[in-house]
This record gives C-alpha cells, sequence and structure tokens, in this order.
C-alpha cells in the first residue's frame, strides 16, 4: 500500500503561524522533487490557515500537508463548526475573497463531517516536456547574421548548413567558395562529432577577401503549444563566436 508524503504539525493561532507554515511547507514540495507546486500551495495554505487562526475556537491548530499520486493535499483544523462558504465581496470590500481564491485554486475541497478540518486538493502539474535539438546560424563578417534554423539531429543540422551554404555564396556572387570550401573541409566532420556530444561549435570558412562563419548550439524546444502567437523568438546575439573555429581554406 502507497504511503504519502507528509508533514504535520500544530501550532498556537498567533497571526505570524501563516508564513512560518508557508515556508515550512515550501521546503517539504521541494524536498518531495514538487518545486511546481510551491506556488499553489502557498496561496492555499495563506488563506486556510488563516482562515483558522482567525476564527477557530480552540487554542491550537492542526496542520498537514500530503501528496500521494500526483496530488497534493492540504488540511486545517480550528475546532470549529462551522463550514467556511465562498463568497463574492463587491470590488471595494477588502476582505472576503479568502475561500473564492481556495475555489479558484483547488481542484476539489470540502470539510470534514464535524466541520473541524478544512481540505483542499489539487493535482500536481505534469513536467514540461522539452525536445532536444541544435540551434544553427550563418553570420558574415561584418556581424550580420544571413540565416538561422533550428534542427533535432547533428547530421539535419549540418546537411541544412550545406545547403544554405551555397544559397549564401551564389547570392554572394561566389558560387565557387562554396564548392571549394564544402568539398575539401574537414570542418563538417569535427562539426558533426562536436553537436553528437552536445557542444556548441564555430566553423569559420575563409577564403582570400571571403569569410563566413556557421554556429551552432544546443538547445531544447518547447511544445508548440507553450509558444505563444505572435511572438518572435529571441535571439541572443552569438557575434563574434567565441568558441573553437576551424579555417579549412586557408587565409
Amino acid at each position: 500500500m502507497d504511503q504519502p508524503d507528509r508533514f504535520v504539525v500544530s501550532c498556537t493561532r498567533a497571526p505570524e503561524r501563516v508564513a512560518q507554515i508557508r515556508r515550512t511547507s515550501a521546503a517539504h514540495l521541494r524536498l518531495w522533487g514538487l518545486d511546481g507546486c510551491v506556488e499553489t500551495a502557498n496561496l492555499l495554505i495563506s488563506e486556510l490557515v488563516t482562515n483558522a487562526i482567525r476564527y477557530g475556537e480552540r487554542d491550537e491548530i492542526s496542520f498537514s500537508l500530503s501528496h500521494l499520486k500526483g496530488e497534493v493535499r492540504v488540511d486545517v483544523g480550528d475546532g470549529t463548526s462551522g463550514r467556511p462558504k465562498v463568497r463574492r465581496p463587491a470590488p471595494d470590500e477588502e476582505t472576503g475573497r479568502g475561500m473564492l481564491i481556495v475555489d479558484v485554486l483547488a481542484d476539489d475541497w470540502g470539510t470534514s463531517d464535524d466541520g473541524n478540518n478544512t481540505w483542499a486538493t489539487f493535482a500536481v502539474p505534469e513536467p514540461m516536456r522539452t525536445t532536444p535539438g541544435f540551434w544553427c546560424e550563418w553570420w558574415g563578417p561584418d556581424g550580420e547574421r544571413h540565416t538561422a534554423y533550428a534542427s533535432h539531429l547533428p547530421a539535419s543540422a549540418i546537411s541544412v548548413a550545406r545547403t544554405q551554404l551555397r544559397a549564401i555564396a551564389s547570392t554572394a556572387g561566389e558560387p565557387a567558395l562554396a564548392v571549394l570550401c564544402d568539398w575539401l573541409s574537414d570542418g563538417w566532420r569535427d562539426a558533426a562529432a562536436a553537436l553528437e556530444r552536445g557542444e556548441d561549435f564555430t566553423l569559420r570558412l575563409v577564403a582570400g577577401p571571403h569569410a563566413i562563419v556557421w554556429y551552432a548550439r544546443p538547445v531544447h524546444f518547447l511544445p508548440m503549444d507553450l509558444v505563444e502567437p505572435g511572438r518572435g523568438l529571441h535571439l541572443p546575439p552569438h557575434w563574434p563566436p567565441t568558441r573553437r573555429e576551424a579555417s579549412p581554406c586557408g587565409e
């Protein structure tokens, strides 16, 4: 039978207990590997413990935080038989929103049969799943980025880079430069090895007065449903590249 992770404490009904219980609970959640639950738990704890301190009918309150099978549960006992109600305060009212917050944040909440304990539960959020890959860029000698693209595999990252090199060289009116640097270079072999190891790589191609730089780095891609529509991808400046360089075509 599975046993829950649990933190239990009893304390006096002093106002400072709210922050103390909140901090200790956050530490336990992190200890259980539930960092993503801290914010929601803190808000629920603040409201439930504050209610118990304010309206409780005994000298002490009891508190329990537990985790079992993907669910976090907060229990607070205050000795009163009254059952909390969700209020809808007017915009100019400064109080009365505690249980409304609990009702919004918790997946479920309620009280014990005798009304002495109020509880709230919420599901542990699914971990965000990212996809490993590479972000690649072609740069000119003046710091101008010619193009950028993403790739999931080292082989495809290099294949696209070689195709783009020909396009960039043709646009510049130097198609022979791409052929020379591409096919006479051992740099792509070193690049493939570095990307396979999950390392950044910079390949500097120089032929006479012409120079161009390819830069690739490992990244993790977010799921597409987390990308905000209309928001461009922020690309931090990588010029000048500071990683390993190769000059296969000579100076």
